[in-house]
């Protein structure tokens, strides 16, 4: 029987918080990348060896501490300096609907222990920028397309950053249709079921977007395949490992799959495919609409 081809794990096969961040053929290049990320206290690194096509190699996996991974402040007074900093009253809006909807998602995954796995920071100061990033007062699936989209690949939160996303793209839609709201993540044979196969593809376009070139060396060190820990799986001769812009190409690839996903998947299923000939009225029409209603 032939031997399975080697698959490079994107997770810690121990501990899926960690992510992989290097790999190389020297062990002294492991032992100096290691001494740097652990440089910064927030970091905690561990390390994996393999054997590829008779090579040993070194693999670093990184993963946020649980304490660093959320902003800290002493006083309501900062926390009003901080907001009044970083975001437009307008933004303020939809700052709260994206930190409600992220509460919510860790009261219904929390550890047994009470803690919640964190893979990165939280980046609360990244939402202005995926907002402005959003070409507004289009048709409505294109705009809930922009938004979706620009919420998953800038990753603002440490963790649940599709269903996150997929909450604001619900309250989006919902502010011009009360009836068009996605059912509760923990409804089966509902929200899982037909929401599964776009969070699949659009991790698999996020894993080869944020690490590209790290498949590239993975494929230049043996590995034929590469795994995330949802088993997500890339072939790797199945992709163009020297396109030198895989950073745009595959942003426009995942705004293409959630254009398709938002119009033939979500708005059939919720009832609401008239929202396809309505017109957004802008950023701040959509603040006033979630204002209104808190």
């Amino acid at each position: 029987m032939a031997d399975a081809p080697p698959v490079v794990q994107l997770h810690h096969p121990a501990d899926s918080r960690f992510s992989l961040k290097f790999i190389t053929d020297e062990r002294t290049d492991r032992i100096r990348k290691a001494r740097t990320l652990t440089e910064n206290p927030d970091i905690e690194v561990a390390v994996r060896e393999e054997t590829v096509d008779g090579d040993r190699l070194y693999l670093l996996y990184t993963k946020t501490r649980f304490d660093a991974a959320y902003q800290s402040f002493e006083t309501t007074a900062e926390v009003l300096e901080w907001l009044n900093e970083h975001f437009s009253d307008t933004d303020k809006q939809i700052l709260f609907i994206v930190i409600d909807a992220f509460d919510g998602i860790i009261s219904e995954t929390e550890d047994a222990d009470g803690t919640f796995s964190t893979y990165k920071k939280m980046d609360l100061e990244a939402i202005p920028a995926i907002l402005n990033s959003v070409e507004w007062r289009q048709s409505v699936p294109e705009v809930g397309a922009e938004l979706l989209s620009q919420f998953i690949l800038t990753h603002p939160m440490p963790n649940t950053n599709h269903r996150t996303g997929l909450s604001l793209l619900d309250r989006y839609l919902a502010s011009y249709d009360p009836g068009a709201t996605l059912p509760a993540t923990g409804e089966d044979g509902q929200w899982y079921d037909w929401i599964k196969g776009y969070i699949y593809d659009s991790k698999r376009l996020l894993t080869l977007r944020t690490n590209f070139q790290l498949l590239y060396w993975a494929r230049q060190y043996g590995y034929e395949a590469a795994e995330r820990k949802e088993g997500i799986r890339i072939e790797l001769s199945s992709i163009d490992l020297e396109r030198s812009d895989p950073w745009d190409y595959y942003a426009d690839r995942h705004l293409d799959l959630t254009r398709e996903f938002i119009v033939s998947t979500v708005l059939e299923q919720v009832g609401a495919p008239q929202l396809c000939e309505r017109t957004d009225d802008g950023k701040r029409a959509f603040a006033d609409r979630l204002r209104a209603a808190r």
